[in-house]
């Protein structure tokens, strides 16, 4: 198995035109006081006091994009590999994290598959917070015991893909998922099955730019 890459630079652009939308997230904080316009207002106002608030400019988005590497994906490294490029580039998150895995979810998510570096996918679950936006990358095609069966020793953290990936979205409900297979290829057991978990969107620039208008939308 291996990574994809984090540098391409070839046409990422459109992507990270389409990933800046999430901006208006990125800024969403607590109420403070607009000092200067609070005193210009004061002024105006022949020197009754008017309070002006404005919105704390604080960063709080963090974006976690979780990638399917190896078998079926082989054909489609290349796209995803500019999308990797294009988050990894951005200046616009607090934090972005970046996880692969093989097929589905299961015990283990890994950060570096060349190196053998994994993370136990609980402590991915227990870290997320409803500033997160979690992006699936896959096409979700697979054998459905790959889905619906445990391939772990039987733990505490023994579960199916399909249970794993249901806990991440109740952890962080704005989460989406894109495929880079055609729709046309989407009429397959566990792709409609995990369609009913994540809104599904295809791997393209106007695929993200209605992912992103999900993850923008109240949840």
């Amino acid at each position: 198995m291996e990574n994809y890459r984090g540098d391409r630079t070839l046409d990422v652009r459109d992507l990270k035109v389409a990933l800046r939308a999430l901006r208006s997230l990125a800024r969403e904080g607590e109420w403070e006081l607009d000092l200067d316009e609070t005193i210009d207002q004061t002024a105006r106002n022949a020197g009754d006091i008017e309070i002006v608030e404005q919105r704390a400019r604080k960063n709080r988005l963090h974006v976690v994009l979780l990638m399917d590497a190896g078998g079926s994906m082989a054909p489609h490294a290349e796209q995803v590999e500019r999308l990797f490029s294009a988050a990894k580039a951005m200046k616009t998150f607090k934090t972005f994290r970046h996880l692969f895995f093989h097929n589905c979810v299961y015990q283990y998510l890994h950060e570096d598959f060349e190196q053998m570096k994994r993370v136990p996918t609980h402590e991915v679950l227990a870290s997320l917070t409803p500033q997160h936006r979690l992006i699936f990358v896959g096409d979700a095609s697979m054998a459905p015991y790959e889905l619906f069966s445990s391939f772990s020793w039987p733990t505490d953290h023994a579960l199916p893909g399909i249970d794993w990936l249901r806990r991440m979205h109740e952890r962080c409900p704005a989460s989406v998922w894109l495929n880079p297979d055609p729709q046309a290829y989407w009429r397959h057991p566990t792709v409609e099955t995990i369609g009913r978990i994540f809104p599904m969107y295809p791997l393209s620039v106007h695929g993200l730019r209605e992912s992103i208008k999900k993850l923008r939308a109240p949840v």
